[in-house]
């Protein structure tokens, strides 16, 4: 097996491989296949000593794989199709490394990869994967450069490390000080559409099936003690129109965004999940905040772009409000519609009731009053809805989840005569002591309505409450009980589970708050906690050129050092002796050759001094990079030029 990483193939082989294998989840299987396909031919020309193969052949593969990134992305550009494109390059150089400088290019395209692999995802938890592969990346770059008889294969991995361990500083001084755009390169297109969350609409089952992620939809750090779980709601995609099963935002303008706040403020600091949506997920009812947000005529808050990376937003919201007291008819029309012949027994209910509750107040009631005292029952599994599916569930199912009894209550407030609206968001959240901040998960999603009521405009009517109160004081998870997801009821089961996940998740938020979303206002604190005033981009500069400056001395100091040390030893000292004797009789070693290459042009020079050059050499070699206990058996270093 030692005599295999003698072979630079070898090397190269195995950090193109890791360098893929960070990105093994997210690339198409068609790509891995061809990938597994074009190494393993590579392989097998070497092991059989048979002809690459010939530059036709490859400029076809080419061809071919361009062809197939094209037609599966229909781009080259952005993160999923340069990244597949890079890796099946890589994969074809492979078929033509003959040299030292065609396997040096592979693994340039190893760091690219890895690269791209951070790019796409900064997780804390990938942070180590990464460093091992820039660790064995850079172990390969050294040994397909030289020699393989120069130094072995566990010398190697040290003098990588040593190398990575000695640009760290210099890398934590680029990071902290070098000045600092607005926005981060990495947000770069991903191209992914699949990313997990609320849409904008809502049909029984879509958000039931949230429910069983543990996926974190964002954090929350309060200025000050937080509102009680009953009014822990989360505004998001707010659903106008209604086709007598789905629910889906209002397309166009519309007006009536008045709101009167009061109550206790709530300050915060919202980090959001990239989502790639453009809502902002504020507790109900957002009044100020420090981005270019806006709120819509629904008072639902939204960014100008989708999110695409994460971001922390400094928001204050009132939970204490009246909003819309005056209703147009535009809107009053938009929020009491519904789609004609649909639904004709809830309708006919909703008349009945409506005709003894005396008023909209007493109706809204009377409706309450039904979730909590029939028998109706909070459940993820219901059965499967007919096409008039609000009937279904009021008459026959009676079983359902948040979005079921949303639905069901904002049409009968409609088939009433009163505007109602279902609002789509969260509710709850899960507080983390380890980081103290609060956590509100997918499975925290919600949906509730919201009904107009004359003199005191829109109110919020959770109809969940009515018939599983538990879910708004204690979750999801909770009242769900056995039938919650088996994570879920592991962590409640076992609380050291909980702390373990709330120790990573607080060492993740950090990771994400301290590093990832260092920026250019964060550089700028920084130095007026060191003590200068008024810092700025020349100040920056400064401490950039100071920083780097001291570093490279004291970087350049080490290395002088660790030279001196290294000629201190006796095997080194006999052998610079023994290179002073060649340099005599013309054969000069350069700075860069190595003691195999050295060895090898001298004999090419002078053939009469090859045999002894070699033995020398090869002592040398064993004495200085070999074993401890070959160095005690081998001859003294004094006997190495007798």
């Amino acid at each position: 097996m030692g005599s295999l990483w003698r072979y630079p193939l070898s090397w190269t082989l195995t950090s193109l491989v890791m360098a893929v294998g960070l990105h093994a989840l997210r690339l198409p299987v068609w790509v891995l296949g061809m990938f597994t396909f074009l190494s393993g031919w590579r392989l097998l020309l070497a092991m059989r000593g048979a002809r690459l193969p010939s530059r036709v052949l490859r400029m076809v593969a080419v061809s071919l794989i361009l062809v197939a990134v094209f037609s599966a992305y229909r781009t080259l550009n952005g993160m999923d199709a340069g990244t597949s494109l890079l890796t099946l390059m890589a994969a074809l150089k492979l078929l033509e490394t003959r040299g030292p400088r065609d396997h040096v290019v592979v693994l340039l395209l190893c760091y690219f990869l890895v690269l791209a692999a951070f790019l796409r995802d900064q997780s804390l938890w990938l942070l180590p994967a990464h460093a091992i592969v820039i660790w064995i990346v850079t172990t390969a770059l050294l040994r397909v450069t030289q020699a393989p008889e120069t130094l072995p294969p566990g010398a190697c991995l040290r003098l990588s490390g040593r190398m990575l361990a000695q640009a760290l500083p210099i890398m934590l001084i680029l990071f902290v000080l070098f000045p600092r755009i607005s926005s981060p390169f990495w947000a770069l297109p991903t191209g992914n559409n699949g990313l997990s969350g609320l849409s904008e609409e809502m049909n029984p089952g879509a958000i039931s099936e949230l429910t069983l992620s543990g996926e974190a939809a964002f954090r929350v750090r309060f200025h000050g003690a937080p509102p009680p779980p009953a009014q822990r709601y989360w505004r998001g995609p707010v659903l106008h129109e209604f086709n007598g099963n789905i629910w889906r935002a209002a397309r166009g303008a519309a007006v009536g965004g008045e709101v009167s706040l009061s109550g206790p403020t709530y300050n915060y600091d919202l980090m959001l999940e990239a989502s790639g949506r453009r809502w902002v997920f504020a507790l109900d009812i957002p009044q100020s905040w420090n981005r270019h947000l806006y709120r819509t005529f629904d008072y639902q808050l939204l960014n100008p772009t989708p999110l695409d990376r994460e971001v922390t937003l400094q928001i204050s919201s009132r939970t204490t409000y009246t909003a819309g007291t005056t209703l147009s008819h535009t809107l009053r029309r938009l929020d009491t519609r519904l789609p004609a012949e649909r639904n004709p027994r809830t309708r006919a209910l909703a008349a009945r009731m409506r005709t003894g509750a005396g008023s909209d107040t007493g109706y809204i009631n009377t409706v309450l009053g039904m979730f909590r005292e029939q028998e109706f029952f909070y459940t993820l599994t219901p059965p499967r809805l007919d096409r008039d599916a609000v009937d279904d569930f009021l008459f026959s199912t009676r079983s359902g989840f948040c979005e079921h009894y949303a639905s069901a209550f904002a049409v009968l407030m409609r088939a009433a005569g009163i505007p109602a609206r279902v609002v789509t968001g969260y509710q709850g959240g899960e507080y983390n002591r380890m980081g103290d901040y609060w956590i509100v998960r997918q499975s925290d999603a919600h949906a509730w309505t919201e009904v107009w009521l004359a003199g005191r405009g829109w109110v919020r009517v959770d109809p969940t409450a009515a018939v599983a109160p538990e879910r708004i004081e204690r979750g999801a998870s909770e009242t769900l009980g056995a039938a919650a997801p088996v994570t879920d009821r592991l962590l409640r089961r076992y609380s050291w589970l909980g702390d373990i996940r709330d120790m990573w998740d607080a060492l993740d938020t950090a990771w994400r708050e301290r590093v990832l979303q260092f920026n250019h206002r964060a550089q700028l604190d920084l130095l007026e906690k060191l003590g200068f005033e008024r810092p700025g981009w020349r100040l920056l500069v400064i401490a950039l050129a100071t920083a780097l400056t001291a570093a490279l001395a004291l970087l350049g100091m080490m290395l002088a050092r660790e030279l001196r040390v290294r000629n201190s030893d006796p095997a080194v000292r006999e052998y610079l002796r023994f290179c002073r004797r060649l340099e005599r009789r013309g054969i000069v070693r350069a700075p860069h050759e190595g003691p195999a290459d050295f060895a090898r042009r001298a004999g090419q020079l002078r053939p009469d001094l090859a045999p002894q050059t070699d033995a020398i050499t090869r002592l040398y070699i064993d004495l200085r990079y070999g074993d401890q206990a070959d160095r005690a058996r081998g001859p003294s270093a004094r006997e190495l030029l007798a």
